[in-house]
């Protein structure tokens, strides 16, 4: 009867070409901050992301934070290019404009803002930007107390379709 070895024996070029896997494989670091081609699955801290993404998990902290905006001017602005949560508190009475600055303008993408605004007084505040309210009513505080605005723009900042929750 024929004896036949039951592990697998690698042929030397199986050997060699995991060992080529290996030595690339040890190349990456958790330094690189560029990676060119499809990649569907990232996790760890990214610096900068482009192209097809599908699964993002980890510490993405820059847009995923609140920022407290300090009302120093009647302009409140919100910068996209940091951030897209942010919480603004306004303590007199004088009308306010809510701008949207360092938008992305890159073709088809999609920004979601969120905003806690609280007001201690009543004050009146002007929306720039092409802003369509679903309700087709702005906030505007009629009393002390707090809003949660939520604004969407599927073409880079140049529509955006909104809503909110509130008077708080």
């Amino acid at each position: 009867m024929l004896n036949i070895p039951t592990a697998y024996v690698k042929s030397e070029y199986e050997k060699d070409l995991e060992i080529s896997i290996d030595a690339n494989l040890s190349n990456i670091s958790a330094n690189d901050t560029s990676i060119d081609g499809k990649i569907t699955t990232l996790s760890g801290n990214i610096t900068t992301l482009s192209g097809n993404i599908t699964t993002l998990s980890g510490n993405i902290t820059a847009l995923n934070d609140f920022v407290s905006i300090v009302v120093s001017s009647a302009i409140f602005t919100l910068p996209l290019s940091t951030y897209r949560n942010f919480t603004i508190t306004n303590a007199d009475t004088a009308g306010k404009t809510l701008k949207i600055a360092s938008i992305p303008t890159a073709a088809d993408t999609m920004l979601n803002v969120n905003v806690k605004l609280t007001f201690t007084t009543t004050a009146t505040i002007t929306y720039t930007g092409m802003i369509t309210w679903q309700i087709a009513t702005a906030p505007n505080p009629t009393a002390a107390g707090t809003f949660l605005l939520n604004l969407k723009s599927f073409d880079a900042g140049v529509n955006w379709f909104s809503s909110y929750t509130g008077l708080y």
